[in-house]
């Protein structure tokens, strides 16, 4: 291999060469065998791909003969199987020798638009707790690029993190709606149905001051908390309730860590932790 945007990469380096990376650009790792015919068939494809983009993505090949215990730690099964990553996740798949037009489109996916440097800016500072500025960004991002779907699920977190879940509603109602139906969705979906869960009269301060015995108070200080992003503390709550009121409302606390369940990543080793502890709960 010539280009220098077409690498080979093992279990020793994949964290640099692959999630690294990733963070910057779009990252294609193809899992491929010498003995696999189709894997020999879309290597020029690749190359041809990585060539045209100049920089703006990355392939990494995983020879499967050789790096057994890596095909096997993301589930490789076929030849070929390409993983694209970006943002130190893998975001799509793709299995089998495809065409050159859908590897293209997948890729395509995932390349910087006009608005990706304020979307990312937006992105850290959302993480950061500063919505004010986050805000600012993403409405110039979606004024600059509408058809950045990306932006949406970012804004409608900024409402939500504000408390106009009413916005948040619009942002989703306006959307197309296999768009709106997408994964990258989901967490506001979940999000919401949480803010649906508060009076409209809840107040922070009141729930500080109530009794540690008022229920009410601390399952809604545990629903608030997931909303800002302090999961640790509101599933601690929410468990701490379930464990002495299993049946509150008719499920309703069990029904919530469900819901902040689906805010956590899928990789989050909380999130298998706190399945454990749930049904050792209710059982």
């Amino acid at each position: 291999m010539t280009n220098e945007n077409v690498i080979n990469t093992t279990a020793a380096t994949f964290e640099q060469d692959v999630i690294g990376v990733s963070h910057g650009k779009p990252v294609l790792v193809d899992f491929w065998a010498e003995w696999c015919g189709p894997c020999r068939s879309i290597a020029p494809i690749l190359e041809q791909l990585a060539a045209e983009l100049d920089g703006e993505l990355l392939v990494a090949k995983v020879d499967t003969d050789v790096e057994q215990e890596l095909a096997q730690a993301f589930g490789i099964r076929s030849l070929p199987t390409m993983m694209l990553f970006r943002h130190g996740k893998p975001v799509e798949q793709i299995i089998g020798a495809q065409p050159a037009a859908v590897i293209r489109a997948a890729v395509e996916k995932l390349l910087p638009r006009p608005a990706t440097a304020l979307v990312d800016a937006a992105r850290a500072q959302l993480a950061a707790g500063d919505t004010e500025a986050a805000g600012r960004n993403l409405a110039e991002a979606l004024a600059l690029d509408p058809g950045d779907y990306t932006i949406h699920p970012l804004l409608a977190n900024v409402h939500i993190r504000r408390g106009d879940y009413r916005a948040a509603e619009q942002l989703l109602e306006a959307l197309p709606i296999n768009v709106a139906t997408d994964d990258a969705f989901a967490p506001v979906r979940a999000t919401l149905q949480l803010a649906r869960e508060l009076p409209e009269d809840a107040d922070r301060a009141d729930l500080a001051q109530r009794p540690a015995d008022d229920i009410e108070a601390q399952y809604l200080s545990g629903i608030m908390a997931a909303i800002d992003g302090d999961f640790d503390t509101a599933l601690e709550r929410l468990f701490d309730l379930i464990e002495q009121h299993r049946n509150w409302r008719d499920g309703a606390i069990h029904k919530t860590i469900l819901d902040v369940f689906k805010l956590l990543d899928d990789d989050d080793p909380r999130l298998k932790t706190y399945r454990t502890r749930l049904a050792r709960t209710l059982n």
